[in-house]
């Protein structure tokens, strides 16, 4: 299957690891284009953003519903062994699933970063804490979940979504680009059947949240980082499309200084 991978050659002397981005829901290699991908690049990381099948311009896009997590663990696997040698790997949301099934499923990689990721119990907390919190948003998503994101209130998800209402040229790549659901991946990794890596199974790894996170409560970050013996750094005013916000950096930052310790 044909898969869509971006590419940012490092624009100083290149640092000995690659950085592969993988995108959550709906969405596509697009989201990492216009903020990490320069950024990680001009920080000396040749950097790629793999669209997973059925997303942005990879091949697939009929049958997007019926794709497991197993499958898209399997693009993770031919992408970072197309890229070759020493590959730290970001999952973002659903991608972070994606990312801890891999490992599970006997995938390697240098290090790994779960950036706002669905945590190893699953996501049903999480839906539970929205739906109560949130239920305009959560309503929204539901009837997303059913006929596709472009059908929802796109000002509701929005303000999900971001510290504040986006400028025009990100709505529009918002509404002209969200993919239909990948229902059967989403189910998945809403946690009734185990998809994550024992906690040993993990290289070395930065867990990241936002607090004020309508899609991945911090709590649940937090939680992540229990199961994996790990500490969390939940960003104070940190959103679910981090990437794409105003505030990207502050996600940017921390992540370029762990690789920095722990790659350089």
């Amino acid at each position: 299957m044909k898969l869509e991978l971006l590419h940012r050659p490092a624009v100083t002397t290149a640092k000995r690891v690659r950085l592969l981005f993988v995108h959550g829901i709906s969405t596509g290699a697009w989201v990492w284009e216009r903020s990490f991908l320069p950024y990680f690049a001009e920080h000396g990381y040749e950097s790629f953003a793999l669209s997973l099948r059925g997303h942005g311009n990879s091949e697939g896009r009929d049958r997007i519903r019926d794709f497991s997590l197993a499958d898209f663990a399997d693009d993770v696997a031919e992408t970072v062994k197309k890229i070759g040698g020493d590959v730290v790997i970001v999952g973002h949301s659903l991608g972070g699933g994606v990312l801890q099934n891999y490992i599970k499923r006997g995938g390697a990689a240098s290090g790994v970063v779960l950036l706002c990721s669905a945590p190893p119990h699953g996501l049903l907390r999480a839906s539970t804490i929205m739906a109560a919190r949130n239920p305009q948003l959560w309503n929204e998503l539901a009837k997303g979940f059913k006929r596709g994101l472009r059908t929802a209130d796109l000002d509701i998800v929005e303000a999900g979504l971001f510290s504040e209402p986006p400028p025009p040229d990100i709505r529009r790549l918002l509404h002209d680009r969200f993919d239909d659901i990948a229902e059967t991946a989403s189910r998945q990794v809403i946690g009734w059947t185990p998809f994550a890596p024992f906690p040993w199974g993990m290289p070395k790894m930065l867990i990241i949240g936002g607090e004020k996170d309508e899609f991945v409560p911090a709590s649940d970050v937090r939680l992540t980082a229990i199961y994996y013996g790990e500490r969390s750094l939940i960003l104070p005013d940190g959103v679910h499309a981090i990437m794409m916000d105003r505030r990207w950096q502050e996600a940017a930052k921390p992540i370029a200084a762990w690789l920095d310790r722990n790659f350089s």
